[in-house]
């Protein structure tokens, strides 16, 4: 909240550069997160657009097409799964200390996620 208005200031303020990308602006969809080395998000889907700013290092995602959410075993509200993340389904099928995660989630293997890697200065 801090930092706001002078967000809103600044000459490339991201609203105004990108703001028309996203049609009309939901004050009650505007978040920032802020993640720290090694942080690991759960499996999730989120109903907004969303723009995603490396700062320094790097950020590893693996990006689902929607036909495949039947395959991450959706929970609660469905904007969650239940499948582990950073788990490839190649290496879902030939790992041996993964039969655990076989076992439990059969359908995962079906599931074939897109691997984006960012770095500093790289948005998604």
């Amino acid at each position: 909240p801090e930092l706001a208005q002078a967000v809103q200031d600044a000459s490339t303020c991201p609203q105004r550069e990108f703001g028309s990308c996203f049609g009309n602006l939901i004050p009650e969809g505007v978040f920032t997160y802020f993640g720290c080395g090694r942080n690991t998000t759960a499996v999730h889907f989120d109903a907004h657009e969303n723009l995603l700013l490396c700062l320094c290092g790097s950020k590893r995602l693996f990006l689902y097409h929607p036909s495949d959410a039947r395959f991450l075993y959706p929970c609660n509200d469905f904007s969650r799964s239940a499948a582990l993340p950073f788990i490839r389904a190649d290496d879902l099928e030939r790992d041996p200390e993964l039969q655990a995660v076989r076992d439990r989630y059969p359908l995962l293997c079906h599931a074939r996620a897109l691997e984006v890697k960012l770095q500093a200065g790289d948005m998604l």
